[in-house]
């Protein structure tokens, strides 16, 4: 395997189109199983998001592999940062929406409602909500929980700083939980 990583990295540095296809092929099995069971809840999709990520950070820095007998753990070293990268990203858009939810008058996610159609008018009134936002507001608040790099996304699509980000997420999150406190008295 050794040998073959290092065939496929040189063939890469001559142009062939199917090398990296071949590392991808040879090390995405184990690396799907190393991101799987570091994703949130050990979930499938999350460590294929993983997967993906991964190898498309390792294409962008193959140029920086030093030693091609080494390539395996490289790449291992990626995926691990790729899932820890990931579960903190999980961790503070899951405490964000704590904190959201209880600014909206929402139930947090440990005390759900128990009948799906009361679940249901929740996220339909939280829905109204958000399309009540303007454009801005309502990207913010998408990429603090969608995105596992908001403010980075926030500093390419919108142009604002870091701390206008966080000046512009929390008008936001103000806005929204009035929002909701209307539609709720409503």
């Amino acid at each position: 395997m050794v040998s073959d990583d290092c065939t496929d990295l040189a063939d890469h540095g001559t142009g062939d189109p199917n090398a990296f296809g071949r590392l991808y092929d040879r090390h995405a099995p184990i690396v799907l199983a190393l991101c799987v069971s570091n994703a949130p809840g050990r979930s499938f999709a999350e460590g294929e998001d993983a997967l993906q990520e991964t190898f498309t950070r390792a294409f962008r820095m193959l140029d920086r592999v030093e030693d091609c007998t080494k390539f395996r753990a490289w790449i291992y070293r990626i995926a691990r940062y790729v899932c820890s990268e990931r579960r903190r990203s999980s961790e503070r858009r899951k405490g964000h929406e704590q904190e959201a939810s209880k600014q909206a008058g929402l139930r947090l996610a440990g005390s759900e409602p128990n009948h799906p159609v009361e679940r249901r008018e929740q996220l339909e009134r939280l829905d109204w909500a958000l399309d009540k936002l303007p454009d801005d507001e309502r990207l913010v608040i998408h990429l603090q929980y969608l995105d596992p790099d908001p403010v980075g996304a926030a500093q390419r699509s919108l142009g604002v700083s870091r701390s206008g980000y966080y000046k512009m997420l929390q008008r936001a999150r103000e806005r929204l939980a009035s929002l909701m406190s209307k539609e709720m008295t409503a």
